[in-house]
Protein backbone atom coordinates (compact mmCIF):
# COMPACT_ATOMS: atom_id res chain seq x y z
CA UNK A 1 0.00 0.00 0.00
CA UNK A 2 1.44 3.46 -0.93
CA UNK A 3 1.96 5.87 1.83
CA UNK A 4 1.11 3.06 4.61
CA UNK A 5 3.55 1.66 6.68
CA UNK A 6 3.14 -1.88 7.62
CA UNK A 7 4.82 -3.46 11.03
CA UNK A 8 5.26 -7.06 10.39
CA UNK A 9 3.79 -9.40 13.46
CA UNK A 10 6.01 -10.82 16.19
CA UNK A 11 5.28 -13.85 17.22
CA UNK A 12 3.85 -14.27 20.38
CA UNK A 13 5.38 -16.22 23.61
CA UNK A 14 7.07 -19.68 23.54
CA UNK A 15 8.11 -21.89 26.32
CA UNK A 16 11.95 -22.16 26.80
CA UNK A 17 13.40 -25.30 26.09
CA UNK A 18 13.95 -27.56 28.76
CA UNK A 19 17.83 -27.92 28.41
CA UNK A 20 20.59 -28.74 31.71
CA UNK A 21 23.77 -27.26 31.22
CA UNK A 22 25.72 -30.30 32.79
CA UNK A 23 26.60 -28.16 35.73
CA UNK A 24 27.08 -29.86 38.93
CA UNK A 25 26.70 -26.19 40.54
CA UNK A 26 22.84 -26.06 40.11
CA UNK A 27 21.23 -26.11 43.46
CA UNK A 28 16.97 -26.02 44.28
CA UNK A 29 17.93 -22.81 45.86
CA UNK A 30 18.59 -21.15 42.70
CA UNK A 31 15.25 -21.82 41.19
CA UNK A 32 12.86 -18.71 41.64
CA UNK A 33 9.09 -20.02 43.48
CA UNK A 34 7.25 -17.31 41.70
CA UNK A 35 4.76 -18.87 39.74
CA UNK A 36 5.30 -16.22 37.55
CA UNK A 37 8.33 -16.93 37.02
CA UNK A 38 8.63 -20.71 36.04
CA UNK A 39 11.76 -20.09 34.15
CA UNK A 40 14.80 -18.36 35.36
CA UNK A 41 19.00 -17.96 34.17
CA UNK A 42 21.21 -20.30 36.29
CA UNK A 43 24.10 -18.71 37.54
CA UNK A 44 25.06 -16.58 34.40
CA UNK A 45 25.21 -19.17 32.34
CA UNK A 46 22.48 -18.26 29.37
CA UNK A 47 20.56 -21.02 29.92
CA UNK A 48 17.25 -21.57 31.44
CA UNK A 49 16.17 -24.53 33.03
CA UNK A 50 12.99 -25.51 34.94
CA UNK A 51 11.86 -26.20 38.18
CA UNK A 52 11.66 -29.78 37.71
CA UNK A 53 14.68 -30.11 35.91
CA UNK A 54 16.90 -28.97 38.73
CA UNK A 55 15.23 -31.25 41.17
CA UNK A 56 16.31 -34.19 39.14
CA UNK A 57 19.85 -32.69 38.99
CA UNK A 58 20.22 -32.11 42.39
CA UNK A 59 18.86 -35.26 43.46
CA UNK A 60 21.02 -37.15 41.12
CA UNK A 61 24.01 -35.20 42.31
CA UNK A 62 22.79 -36.20 45.98
CA UNK A 63 22.50 -39.92 45.14
CA UNK A 64 25.82 -39.92 43.64
CA UNK A 65 27.31 -38.36 46.74
CA UNK A 66 26.05 -41.15 49.36
CA UNK A 67 26.76 -43.23 46.73
CA UNK A 68 30.72 -42.10 47.37
CA UNK A 69 30.76 -41.71 51.20
CA UNK A 70 29.46 -45.07 50.87
CA UNK A 71 32.13 -46.65 48.75
CA UNK A 72 34.24 -44.50 50.98
CA UNK A 73 33.42 -46.38 54.44
CA UNK A 74 32.95 -49.49 52.16
CA UNK A 75 36.83 -49.34 51.56
CA UNK A 76 37.58 -48.29 54.95
CA UNK A 77 35.37 -51.54 56.31
CA UNK A 78 37.49 -53.34 54.00
CA UNK A 79 40.97 -51.70 55.43
CA UNK A 80 39.77 -52.94 58.96
CA UNK A 81 38.89 -56.67 58.35
CA UNK A 82 42.49 -56.65 56.23
CA UNK A 83 44.01 -55.53 59.00
CA UNK A 84 42.24 -58.39 61.50
CA UNK A 85 43.55 -61.08 58.84
CA UNK A 86 46.84 -59.85 59.24
CA UNK A 87 47.18 -59.28 62.88
CA UNK A 88 45.06 -62.84 63.10
CA UNK A 89 45.43 -65.28 60.53
CA UNK A 90 48.94 -67.51 59.60
CA UNK A 91 51.43 -65.40 57.49
CA UNK A 92 52.74 -68.86 56.18
CA UNK A 93 51.44 -72.16 55.19
CA UNK A 94 53.37 -75.38 56.89
CA UNK A 95 56.12 -75.38 54.47
CA UNK A 96 57.28 -71.80 54.79
CA UNK A 97 55.85 -70.19 52.10
CA UNK A 98 53.36 -67.26 52.39
CA UNK A 99 49.63 -67.44 52.38
CA UNK A 100 47.51 -65.88 49.90
CA UNK A 101 46.18 -63.59 52.56
CA UNK A 102 49.31 -62.34 53.67
CA UNK A 103 50.52 -61.46 49.68
CA UNK A 104 47.26 -59.57 49.24
CA UNK A 105 47.07 -57.76 52.38
CA UNK A 106 50.17 -57.74 53.92
CA UNK A 107 51.02 -54.20 54.16
CA UNK A 108 48.32 -52.86 52.04
CA UNK A 109 45.84 -52.66 54.36
CA UNK A 110 47.10 -50.50 56.10
CA UNK A 111 48.32 -47.97 53.43
CA UNK A 112 44.40 -47.98 52.18
CA UNK A 113 43.89 -46.99 55.74
CA UNK A 114 46.31 -44.40 55.45
CA UNK A 115 44.99 -43.37 51.95
CA UNK A 116 41.50 -43.23 53.55
CA UNK A 117 42.65 -40.89 56.67
CA UNK A 118 43.75 -38.66 53.50
CA UNK A 119 40.50 -39.00 51.74
CA UNK A 120 38.67 -38.32 55.08
CA UNK A 121 40.70 -35.35 55.61
CA UNK A 122 40.38 -34.10 52.15
CA UNK A 123 36.34 -34.16 52.61
CA UNK A 124 36.43 -32.31 55.99
CA UNK A 125 38.14 -29.47 54.15
CA UNK A 126 35.87 -28.92 51.32
CA UNK A 127 36.40 -32.09 49.11
CA UNK A 128 37.20 -30.88 45.13
CA UNK A 129 36.52 -26.92 46.29
CA UNK A 130 39.28 -26.41 49.19
CA UNK A 131 37.78 -24.24 52.44
CA UNK A 132 39.56 -20.58 52.14
CA UNK A 133 39.61 -17.68 55.02
CA UNK A 134 38.17 -18.44 57.94
CA UNK A 135 36.70 -21.67 57.03
CA UNK A 136 40.12 -23.32 55.98
CA UNK A 137 41.22 -21.35 59.78
CA UNK A 138 38.85 -23.29 61.20
CA UNK A 139 39.60 -26.76 59.50
CA UNK A 140 43.58 -26.74 60.21
CA UNK A 141 42.37 -25.76 64.43
CA UNK A 142 40.30 -29.28 63.68
CA UNK A 143 42.70 -31.20 62.04
CA UNK A 144 45.27 -29.96 64.61
CA UNK A 145 43.35 -30.89 67.80
CA UNK A 146 42.00 -33.93 66.10
CA UNK A 147 45.89 -34.99 65.85
CA UNK A 148 46.69 -34.64 69.32
CA UNK A 149 43.64 -36.48 70.25
CA UNK A 150 45.01 -39.47 67.84
CA UNK A 151 48.11 -39.46 69.46
CA UNK A 152 46.62 -39.11 72.95
CA UNK A 153 44.44 -42.28 72.21
CA UNK A 154 47.04 -44.41 70.95
CA UNK A 155 49.26 -43.52 73.63
CA UNK A 156 46.35 -44.23 76.37
CA UNK A 157 45.98 -47.72 74.32
CA UNK A 158 50.02 -48.95 74.81
CA UNK A 159 49.90 -48.77 78.26
CA UNK A 160 48.14 -52.25 78.36
CA UNK A 161 51.36 -53.72 76.29
CA UNK A 162 48.94 -53.86 72.83
CA UNK A 163 50.19 -57.38 70.86
CA UNK A 164 50.45 -55.39 67.59
CA UNK A 165 51.77 -52.19 66.70
CA UNK A 166 49.35 -49.27 67.34
CA UNK A 167 48.84 -46.82 63.38
CA UNK A 168 47.04 -44.15 66.19
CA UNK A 169 50.01 -42.45 66.83
CA UNK A 170 51.78 -42.79 63.50
CA UNK A 171 48.19 -41.25 62.28
CA UNK A 172 48.10 -38.41 64.92
CA UNK A 173 51.30 -37.22 63.55
CA UNK A 174 50.19 -37.24 59.90
CA UNK A 175 47.21 -35.55 60.50
CA UNK A 176 49.69 -32.64 61.87
CA UNK A 177 52.04 -32.52 58.60
CA UNK A 178 48.77 -32.46 56.44
CA UNK A 179 47.94 -29.34 58.28
CA UNK A 180 50.19 -27.28 55.44
CA UNK A 181 48.35 -28.89 52.66
CA UNK A 182 45.14 -28.78 53.43
CA UNK A 183 44.74 -26.01 51.08
CA UNK A 184 45.96 -27.98 47.85
CA UNK A 185 44.14 -29.16 44.94
CA UNK A 186 44.20 -32.70 43.43
CA UNK A 187 46.84 -31.90 41.29
CA UNK A 188 49.35 -30.40 43.27
CA UNK A 189 48.50 -33.09 46.36
CA UNK A 190 48.71 -35.75 43.93
CA UNK A 191 52.11 -34.89 41.90
CA UNK A 192 53.32 -33.81 45.26
CA UNK A 193 52.42 -37.13 46.87
CA UNK A 194 54.23 -39.30 43.88
CA UNK A 195 57.79 -37.18 44.03
CA UNK A 196 57.49 -38.05 47.97
CA UNK A 197 57.21 -41.77 47.30
CA UNK A 198 59.93 -41.56 45.37
CA UNK A 199 62.00 -38.94 47.44
CA UNK A 200 61.01 -39.65 51.33
CA UNK A 201 61.89 -43.37 51.46
CA UNK A 202 65.91 -42.28 50.87
CA UNK A 203 65.66 -38.93 53.10
CA UNK A 204 64.24 -41.04 55.57
CA UNK A 205 66.68 -43.86 55.42
CA UNK A 206 69.49 -41.23 55.80
CA UNK A 207 67.95 -39.30 58.51
CA UNK A 208 67.86 -43.11 60.03
CA UNK A 209 71.68 -43.54 59.97
CA UNK A 210 71.86 -40.42 62.06
CA UNK A 211 69.89 -41.63 64.67
CA UNK A 212 70.01 -45.27 65.04
CA UNK A 213 71.74 -44.85 68.31
CA UNK A 214 68.52 -43.63 69.62
CA UNK A 215 65.88 -45.78 71.37
CA UNK A 216 63.02 -47.67 69.33
CA UNK A 217 59.70 -47.25 70.54
CA UNK A 218 56.97 -48.19 67.79
CA UNK A 219 54.09 -48.19 70.29
CA UNK A 220 55.21 -45.05 72.72
CA UNK A 221 53.77 -44.98 76.40
CA UNK A 222 54.02 -42.43 78.77
CA UNK A 223 56.49 -43.57 80.46
CA UNK A 224 58.65 -43.56 77.76
CA UNK A 225 57.62 -39.90 76.41
CA UNK A 226 58.38 -38.81 79.73
CA UNK A 227 62.01 -40.72 80.03
CA UNK A 228 62.77 -40.54 76.10
CA UNK A 229 60.83 -37.61 74.50
CA UNK A 230 63.52 -37.18 71.57
CA UNK A 231 63.57 -41.49 71.33
CA UNK A 232 59.77 -41.28 71.15
CA UNK A 233 59.83 -38.12 68.23
CA UNK A 234 62.60 -40.10 66.25
CA UNK A 235 60.36 -43.54 66.88
CA UNK A 236 56.89 -41.68 65.38
CA UNK A 237 58.70 -40.11 62.03
CA UNK A 238 61.75 -42.09 61.59
CA UNK A 239 62.07 -45.40 62.89
CA UNK A 240 58.67 -46.87 64.08
CA UNK A 241 56.38 -49.33 62.58
CA UNK A 242 54.89 -46.51 60.38
CA UNK A 243 57.27 -43.71 60.12
CA UNK A 244 55.23 -40.09 59.39
CA UNK A 245 57.82 -39.12 57.36
CA UNK A 246 57.54 -41.50 55.19
CA UNK A 247 53.59 -42.57 55.44
CA UNK A 248 52.85 -39.32 54.84
CA UNK A 249 53.22 -39.59 51.30
CA UNK A 250 49.68 -41.96 51.55
CA UNK A 251 47.97 -39.69 53.14
CA UNK A 252 48.91 -36.61 50.82
CA UNK A 253 47.97 -38.91 48.18
CA UNK A 254 44.84 -39.72 49.61
CA UNK A 255 44.21 -36.32 50.27
CA UNK A 256 44.63 -35.94 46.45
CA UNK A 257 41.55 -38.53 45.97
CA UNK A 258 39.61 -36.98 48.15
CA UNK A 259 39.77 -33.91 46.30
CA UNK A 260 38.41 -35.22 43.19
CA UNK A 261 34.80 -35.66 41.83
CA UNK A 262 34.29 -39.12 42.79
CA UNK A 263 30.96 -38.96 43.02
CA UNK A 264 31.28 -39.00 39.06
CA UNK A 265 32.14 -42.26 37.48
CA UNK A 266 35.18 -41.05 35.18
CA UNK A 267 37.21 -40.53 38.00
CA UNK A 268 36.25 -43.38 40.02
CA UNK A 269 37.42 -45.46 36.57
CA UNK A 270 40.53 -43.55 36.49
CA UNK A 271 41.92 -44.31 40.03
CA UNK A 272 41.07 -47.98 39.52
CA UNK A 273 42.96 -47.88 36.25
CA UNK A 274 45.62 -45.96 37.72
CA UNK A 275 46.28 -47.97 40.85
CA UNK A 276 46.07 -51.20 39.13
CA UNK A 277 48.67 -50.00 36.98
CA UNK A 278 50.94 -48.54 39.16
CA UNK A 279 50.15 -51.49 41.82
CA UNK A 280 50.79 -54.24 39.01
CA UNK A 281 54.22 -52.26 37.46
CA UNK A 282 55.97 -51.86 40.47
CA UNK A 283 55.11 -55.74 41.74
CA UNK A 284 56.89 -56.69 38.72
CA UNK A 285 59.55 -54.26 38.68
CA UNK A 286 60.72 -55.65 42.01
CA UNK A 287 60.44 -58.84 41.13
CA UNK A 288 62.59 -58.22 38.18
CA UNK A 289 64.95 -56.72 40.31
CA UNK A 290 65.27 -59.10 43.24
CA UNK A 291 63.08 -62.47 43.41
CA UNK A 292 64.69 -62.71 39.55
CA UNK A 293 68.16 -61.36 40.28
CA UNK A 294 67.97 -59.06 37.32
CA UNK A 295 70.73 -56.59 36.97
CA UNK A 296 72.19 -57.95 40.33
CA UNK A 297 69.18 -56.60 42.64
CA UNK A 298 69.15 -59.27 44.97
CA UNK A 299 73.39 -59.14 45.69
CA UNK A 300 72.34 -55.46 46.08
CA UNK A 301 70.00 -56.14 48.51
CA UNK A 302 72.07 -58.34 50.44
CA UNK A 303 74.92 -55.71 51.21
CA UNK A 304 72.02 -54.29 53.32
CA UNK A 305 72.25 -57.11 55.77
CA UNK A 306 75.96 -57.64 56.35
CA UNK A 307 76.22 -61.00 58.45
CA UNK A 308 72.85 -62.35 58.16
CA UNK A 309 72.19 -65.60 56.34
CA UNK A 310 70.26 -66.38 53.25
CA UNK A 311 67.34 -67.02 54.96
CA UNK A 312 67.01 -64.15 57.02
CA UNK A 313 67.27 -61.52 53.78
CA UNK A 314 64.64 -63.84 52.21
CA UNK A 315 61.97 -63.34 54.95
CA UNK A 316 62.75 -59.17 55.39
CA UNK A 317 61.46 -59.33 51.61
CA UNK A 318 58.47 -61.50 51.87
CA UNK A 319 57.25 -60.89 55.54
CA UNK A 320 58.84 -57.17 56.70
CA UNK A 321 60.82 -56.51 59.19
CA UNK A 322 60.69 -57.62 62.47
CA UNK A 323 62.42 -54.52 63.73
CA UNK A 324 64.05 -51.32 62.99
CA UNK A 325 65.26 -50.88 59.28
CA UNK A 326 68.50 -51.90 58.28
CA UNK A 327 71.01 -48.82 57.64
CA UNK A 328 74.34 -50.63 56.82
CA UNK A 329 73.27 -49.78 52.79
CA UNK A 330 70.31 -48.28 51.01
CA UNK A 331 70.50 -51.32 48.61
CA UNK A 332 66.98 -52.63 50.19
CA UNK A 333 65.52 -49.67 48.70
CA UNK A 334 64.65 -51.62 45.29
CA UNK A 335 62.48 -54.57 47.59
CA UNK A 336 58.95 -54.13 47.84
CA UNK A 337 58.11 -56.30 51.15
CA UNK A 338 55.33 -54.95 53.42
CA UNK A 339 56.05 -52.30 55.80
CA UNK A 340 59.78 -52.23 54.41
CA UNK A 341 59.06 -48.03 53.56
CA UNK A 342 60.80 -48.19 49.97
CA UNK A 343 59.49 -46.69 46.91
CA UNK A 344 58.32 -50.06 45.47
CA UNK A 345 56.46 -51.17 48.76
CA UNK A 346 54.53 -47.56 48.66
CA UNK A 347 53.48 -48.01 45.08
CA UNK A 348 52.42 -51.13 45.93
CA UNK A 349 50.18 -49.58 48.58
CA UNK A 350 48.87 -46.76 47.14
CA UNK A 351 47.83 -48.55 44.25
CA UNK A 352 46.44 -50.90 45.82
CA UNK A 353 44.36 -48.08 47.89
CA UNK A 354 43.03 -46.31 45.10
CA UNK A 355 41.70 -49.51 43.46
CA UNK A 356 39.74 -50.44 46.49
CA UNK A 357 38.47 -47.05 46.94
CA UNK A 358 37.19 -47.05 43.09
CA UNK A 359 35.95 -50.50 43.38
CA UNK A 360 33.89 -49.91 45.97
CA UNK A 361 32.66 -46.40 45.21
CA UNK A 362 31.38 -48.00 41.78
CA UNK A 363 30.01 -51.32 44.13
CA UNK A 364 28.22 -48.81 46.52
CA UNK A 365 26.34 -46.74 43.23
CA UNK A 366 24.39 -50.40 41.97
CA UNK A 367 23.96 -51.97 44.83
CA UNK A 368 23.89 -52.80 49.07
CA UNK A 369 26.13 -55.54 48.55
CA UNK A 370 28.63 -53.80 50.85
CA UNK A 371 26.04 -52.91 53.64
CA UNK A 372 28.28 -54.69 56.12
CA UNK A 373 31.42 -52.92 55.36
CA UNK A 374 30.01 -49.33 55.16
CA UNK A 375 28.89 -50.31 58.67
CA UNK A 376 32.20 -50.90 60.27
CA UNK A 377 33.51 -47.82 58.01
CA UNK A 378 31.47 -45.51 59.61
CA UNK A 379 33.17 -45.86 63.34
CA UNK A 380 36.52 -47.24 61.91
CA UNK A 381 38.54 -45.49 65.14
CA UNK A 382 35.77 -47.17 68.13
CA UNK A 383 36.40 -50.72 65.62
CA UNK A 384 39.91 -50.35 65.47
CA UNK A 385 40.59 -49.75 69.19
CA UNK A 386 38.41 -52.64 70.27
CA UNK A 387 40.10 -55.12 67.44
CA UNK A 388 43.45 -54.41 69.44
CA UNK A 389 41.93 -54.86 72.59
CA UNK A 390 40.02 -58.40 72.18
CA UNK A 391 43.60 -59.06 69.92
CA UNK A 392 45.54 -58.45 73.12
CA UNK A 393 43.12 -60.11 75.55
CA UNK A 394 42.34 -63.34 73.45
CA UNK A 395 43.25 -66.32 75.00
CA UNK A 396 46.10 -67.78 73.37
CA UNK A 397 44.19 -71.44 73.25
CA UNK A 398 42.25 -70.38 70.74
CA UNK A 399 42.32 -71.15 66.89
CA UNK A 400 43.84 -68.01 64.95
CA UNK A 401 41.10 -68.35 62.26
CA UNK A 402 38.12 -68.99 65.18
CA UNK A 403 39.56 -65.59 66.54
CA UNK A 404 39.63 -64.06 63.00
CA UNK A 405 35.45 -64.90 62.58
CA UNK A 406 34.56 -64.11 66.24
CA UNK A 407 36.46 -61.07 65.61
CA UNK A 408 34.72 -60.01 62.20
CA UNK A 409 31.20 -61.00 63.54
CA UNK A 410 31.44 -58.86 66.82
CA UNK A 411 32.62 -56.05 64.58
CA UNK A 412 29.39 -56.43 62.28
CA UNK A 413 27.10 -56.79 65.31
CA UNK A 414 28.19 -54.57 67.13
CA UNK A 415 28.18 -51.63 64.53
CA UNK A 416 24.79 -53.10 63.01
CA UNK A 417 23.48 -52.52 66.70
CA UNK A 418 25.09 -49.25 67.68
CA UNK A 419 23.93 -46.96 64.51
CA UNK A 420 20.72 -47.96 65.00
CA UNK A 421 20.85 -45.66 67.71
CA UNK A 422 23.77 -43.24 67.87
CA UNK A 423 25.29 -41.32 65.01
CA UNK A 424 29.09 -42.16 65.83
CA UNK A 425 31.10 -44.66 67.34
CA UNK A 426 31.71 -44.53 71.40
CA UNK A 427 35.46 -43.37 70.61
CA UNK A 428 34.12 -40.92 67.50
CA UNK A 429 31.42 -38.96 69.71
CA UNK A 430 33.99 -38.77 72.25
CA UNK A 431 37.06 -37.04 69.88
CA UNK A 432 34.28 -35.28 67.98
CA UNK A 433 32.81 -33.30 71.01
CA UNK A 434 36.24 -32.33 72.94
CA UNK A 435 37.53 -31.40 69.28
CA UNK A 436 34.24 -28.70 68.87
CA UNK A 437 34.79 -27.85 72.46
CA UNK A 438 38.70 -26.88 71.79
CA UNK A 439 37.99 -25.43 68.50
CA UNK A 440 35.09 -22.74 70.11
CA UNK A 441 37.54 -22.26 72.45
CA UNK A 442 40.39 -20.89 70.36
CA UNK A 443 37.60 -18.94 68.59
CA UNK A 444 36.77 -20.68 65.21
CA UNK A 445 33.19 -21.60 66.03
CA UNK A 446 31.75 -24.82 65.10
CA UNK A 447 34.28 -27.42 62.88
CA UNK A 448 34.18 -27.32 59.75
CA UNK A 449 32.77 -29.56 56.82
CA UNK A 450 31.80 -32.98 58.38
CA UNK A 451 31.77 -33.81 62.11
CA UNK A 452 33.72 -36.63 61.99
CA UNK A 453 37.29 -37.19 60.25
CA UNK A 454 37.39 -41.03 60.08
CA UNK A 455 40.87 -42.14 60.55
Amino acid sequence: MTGTTTERPMPGPRRPREIWTGRSEVWLSEVSSDPAEPMRNVAGGGLRTSNRMLTNVVDRERRRRRARSSGVDAARGFALIGMFAIHMLPAAREDGTPTLVWQLLAGNSAALFAVLAGVSLAFNSGAERPFTGTKMNRSRANVAIRGLLLISLGVGLNQIGLAAFDILPYFGVMFLLAIPLLPLRARTLLITGAVMIVVLPLVRFLIHRQVDGFGWHPNPTLATIISAPVDVLSSLLITGAYPGLTWFALVCIGMGIGRLQLHFTTPRMLIIVAGGTAMLFAIAVTRLLVYLNRFGGYTIVRTSFPGKTTDAVDDFLVYGPTGPLPTASPGWLISGGPHTNTPFAFLIGVGFAMAAIGTCILIARRSNLLRPLVMIGRIPTSVYVSHLIFLTMAPDDVGAFRLFIVQCLFAFLFTAVWLRFFKRGPVEAVITAVTRALTKLLGFGASAGSSVVRA
